[in-house]
């Protein structure tokens, strides 16, 4: 399972990223090309953009991975089914809303842009159980396939259309004719048919999975999206241009690492389980380890690199940014102790104690953003950082009693991370400050901050070197197939 869990993370690693990387190519290119005022209300559309995607899946797909059936079975069918009319409903609303969704982003001139964005619903969830059978199966090889296809699409017609100069329609129509190729790719390589007759209590038991999981995303979202809702609405389109490319960096740099882990860790979370407890403990904890190498890592280097990286990438009038790029790195990189446990939760059928945990925090973190706005975005950063401090140390002590590991196995599972950020401080620090910011710099920092890294756990972690060695051969010199 090993081999092909790590096969899966590779090829999950080159959908999303692919992904990832085609959307920030055209942020790039905006941020050339727009002030930040006027990236300011791009980014509310791409917010709300961010808000259908992250809740598309309605907690029925979750399901259908945790249940780890074989084949197109009843079960399926009826998410299937479910899931078709759930998404009409959402686009229905969506489409009803519009007038007072284009007020809200002072864009009354756009309520049709609004109404035909919300058929994205529509596309996205015809396809996404079939997209849950693929992870459910681990057949990653497929998904990457039709993501990386989408993005192809997507990110061709939007440029095609932004050339002919049809301004925000671009972006929309490019995201609809992406979503169009993706749907007929995946009922390709996963034939469905809707459920004629709906099983009652199938249906009732996968909504009372689903219902924890939709909430848990719905709270997720809210959470991830009221800082940037927050700061528009307090301190105006500008301010808000500014937050958002401060937010690009650990997006695409961390956050996307963490979110291919996390359609992995579900999965093999889901199949640990049924091998018994100290493999399930022992996945756990494995994954702490190697997600807050990474994240710590990718976290304490990025916002040494922030005030060069900037700049050098976005120019220079993206200057204010800096500040809140270096905390929000910070906070991006902590948050990987979170994602380690986090589908721990719904493996072992608990989703709505993590539902619960998220509920209780993100009043917390709303106020925090709330009061700190007036005092900047960087302050707004700042309240990241604090609360991913406390976020993520109670996560951790959850997810600790559901596997039956203890604190001191948790700290040691971090021990490599921390040798890994002590040797990049070391190194990558003193270089940040020695050189002016510019491309070679942009560079040397980076360089010498994997050097510091590797060299930190040459002495004080050579175990998981080792570790990560030995995943590499599985992927690249499998024994044999799983």
């Amino acid at each position: 399972m090993t081999t092909r869990a790590v096969r899966s993370f590779l090829w999950s690693a080159l959908s999303f990223g692919s992904s990832k990387l085609i959307v920030f190519g055209i942020t790039l290119v905006l941020t050339r090309l727009l002030a930040p005022a006027d990236f300011g209300l791009v980014a509310a559309g791409l917010t709300l953009i961010a808000f259908l995607e992250i809740a598309l899946d309605l907690g029925v797909g979750a399901a259908v991975v945790y249940e780890q059936e074989h084949g197109i079975s009843d079960r399926v069918r009826t998410a299937y089914t479910l899931n078709l009319v759930l998404a009409a409903a959402l686009a229905l609303l969506g489409i009803i809303a519009a007038p007072a969704i284009a007020a809200f982003f002072r864009a009354p001139d756009d309520v049709d842009l609004f109404r035909v964005l919300f058929l994205y619903l529509i596309l996205r969830g015809g396809s996404q159980v079939q997209t849950a059978v693929l992870q459910r199966d681990l057949r990653y090889r497929e998904r990457t396939v039709i993501d990386v296809s989408r993005a192809v699409v997507r990110g061709t017609l939007s440029v095609a259309l932004a050339l002919a100069d049809t301004g925000a329609w671009a972006i929309v129509l490019g995201m609809l004719g992406g979503e169009v190729v993706g749907l007929a790719m995946a009922a390709f390589y996963v034939r469905v048919r809707p459920a004629v007759r709906l099983q009652r209590s199938v249906a009732a038991s996968l909504l009372r999975f689903g219902a924890a999981v939709l909430a848990l995303k719905v709270v997720n979202t809210l959470l991830s999206g009221s800082d940037f809702i927050i700061v528009g609405g307090r301190l105006g389109p500008e301010e808000l241009g500014f937050y958002t490319i401060a937010y690009r960096l650990p997006e695409l740099g961390i956050e996307t690492v963490y979110w291919i882990f996390s359609s992995v860790a579900f999965a093999v979370y889901s199949k640990a389980r049924q091998q018994g407890p100290e493999a399930f403990r022992g996945s756990m904890l494995r994954a702490l380890r190697l997600t807050t190498l990474f994240g710590f890592s990718a976290g304490v280097g990025l916002a040494i690199l922030a005030p060069t990286a900037v700049p050098v990438l976005f120019s220079d009038s993206w200057t204010p940014a800096v500040n809140a790029c270096v905390l929000l790195s910070l906070a991006t990189g902590l948050a990987s102790i979170g994602y380690a446990s986090g589908d721990i939760f719904p493996a072992v059928g608990r989703p709505g104690a993590l539902l619960g945990l998220t509920a209780l925090m993100a009043p917390l973190a709303v106020a925090g953003f709330w009061f700190a706005a007036p005092y900047g975005i960087t302050a707004v950063a700042a309240v990241h950082l604090a609360f991913q401090v406390l976020f993520c140390t109670a996560r951790l002590h959850v997810a600790n009693r559901l596997v039956g590991s203890t604190w001191r196995e948790s700290a040691v599972a971090v021990g490599p991370a921390l040798a890994s950020v002590l040797g990049i401080v070391a190194l990558a620090l003193p270089v940040s400050l020695l050189l002016s910011p510019g491309p070679l710099s942009l560079v040397a920092i980076l360089a010498s901050g994997v050097v510091g890294s590797l060299l930190a756990l040459l002495l004080l972690a050579r175990p998981t070197l080792v570790d990560i060695r030995g995943l590499l051969d599985l992927v690249l010199r499998p024994k044999s197939p799983t």
